[in-house]
């Protein structure tokens, strides 16, 4: 089978990361090569036998199972970034959705970065988290300026581009550049923390230098293209957060089985709060009148009219000037003489 025409990866939050369809957590990964000293006492050993059983069965697995997206095979930096970006905090469904509209606008770095700020944004849409597609944007202007129109692929360099943590960064390395990085996010965590720690709940449970330790003891050399997103979909699909133990190929050599087969369950992680009538409801109501309206060409938006627009509340009003205050902050939007306007000049 051809490595490069494997998908990126397949996140999940429960799928923040418990079914197939959820989105991964944003960054968090060491970019470190695994190291040469003993592991901290807290990190559990792992035969050579039973690592190799592991990388075999689950890479088969995933061999046998895999679904492919838009990104996948490309083997190119600029895609792998955008596609990371984009999977961030979203569920994979979207993820396509969003993707395959940027890369439509923005087939290249150079053209996102040509790019004004509001044509960014209107492409972004009701994505959600519109912050990320502000640091991809100075991303590709900082990489078109400074890097002549290219990615870094030091992974310093790469890990000081707006937006770009451990987990990005290792997603672009592994399927961008075919380097050996190994991403962790919240399935990956799930995966890792019950088959070699034995925790039920390893979000809560397993020390995180635990886990990125044991990240970078089980990525075999040369299949972190196809490592990632082994774990990735393993833990969006099979080691949930209830775990289907009845399908799982490792489950004989996992150290959680017997207290899952004893009846213990996983305490589940706290939900998020709702999102109706929350700042990030707001934020985006706000942000999807500045893109209606831009989309008109008309003269910039009274910045009273934006808010009046919203609401009669006076203290709801109050409330979205603050909230339009962060926008302007995170660089989503400008007001300029009581009027108010997507991007920025």
């Amino acid at each position: 089978m051809n490595r490069n025409s494997l998908p990126l990866f397949l996140p999940t939050v429960p799928h923040p990361l418990g079914n197939p369809r959820q989105a991964p957590t944003p960054d968090s990964l060491s970019l470190m090569p695994p190291s040469k000293t003993t592991p901290p006492p807290d990190v559990p050993a792992i035969t050579p036998q039973r690592l190799g059983r592991i990388r075999t069965l689950l890479l088969h697995w995933y061999d046998e199972h895999q679904q492919p997206f838009p990104w996948r095979g490309a083997r190119d930096p600029y895609l792998a970034l955008v596609a990371a970006v984009c999977a961030q905090q979203t569920q994979i469904s979207r993820v396509i959705q969003i993707y395959e509209r940027w890369i439509t606008a923005f087939p290249t770095i150079e053209t996102a970065a040509s790019s004004s700020r509001a044509e960014i944004l209107r492409c972004w849409g009701r994505a959600g988290y519109p912050r990320r597609a502000v640091n991809l944007h100075e991303a590709s202007r900082i990489c078109v300026a400074e890097h002549h129109g290219q990615i870094p692929r030091d992974p310093d360099t790469l890990l000081a581009l707006p937006g770009v943590g451990p987990f990005t960064a290792a997603i672009v390395a592994s399927f961008g550049f075919g380097d050996d990085a190994a991403a962790v996010d919240t399935n990956i965590i799930r995966v890792i923390g019950r088959l070699i720690s034995g925790d039920l709940q390893p979000t809560t449970d397993t020390p995180r230098a635990t886990i990125d330790t044991l990240a970078q003891i089980l990525l075999r050399p040369g299949t972190a293209d196809r490592w990632n997103p082994t774990l990735m979909d393993y833990g969006g699909r099979i080691c949930t957060p209830r775990p289907h133990c009845d399908q799982c190929v490792v489950a004989h050599l996992c150290a959680a089985r017997p207290r899952f087969a004893a009846g213990e369950t996983a305490e589940p992680v706290r939900a998020q709060g709702k999102f109706a009538d929350s700042n990030r409801d707001w934020r985006g109501r706000l942000m999807q009148t500045l893109r209606d309206h831009h989309a008109t060409d008309a003269p910039p938006l009274r910045t009273t009219t934006l808010i009046n627009s919203l609401t009669a509340d006076p203290g709801t009003r109050k409330r979205l000037r603050s909230l339009l205050t962060t926008l302007i902050t995170d660089g989503l939007a400008t007001t300029t003489e009581g009027h108010t306007t997507l991007g920025f000049p």
